[in-house]
């Protein structure tokens, strides 16, 4: 399998999001606090420069998270 293969195992593992830059509005994602989720929901919005990602929680709550507090987990799309 060469580099630009696709490899479907890397659609189900989640990614762990070091730049909230790397994030757009809908994508799918957890908040884990010591590898224990806490929040999970849609990207509603991010401010990178501050660190905070808005969640749109399951529940339709809405929740802004600190990328200080909270390591951000980018989930597999589910297809």
């Amino acid at each position: 399998m060469t580099a630009a293969a696709h490899d479907p195992l890397v659609d189900l593992t989640p990614t762990r999001i070091r730049h909230l830059g790397a994030l757009r509005r809908g994508d799918a994602i957890e908040a884990r606090f010591h590898d224990d989720v806490q929040y999970r929901g849609r990207v509603d919005r991010t401010a990178p420069g501050v660190g905070l990602v808005w969640i749109r929680e399951e529940n339709g709550g809405r929740r802004a998270v600190s990328d200080t507090d909270y390591s951000i987990w980018r989930l597999p799309i589910q297809g």
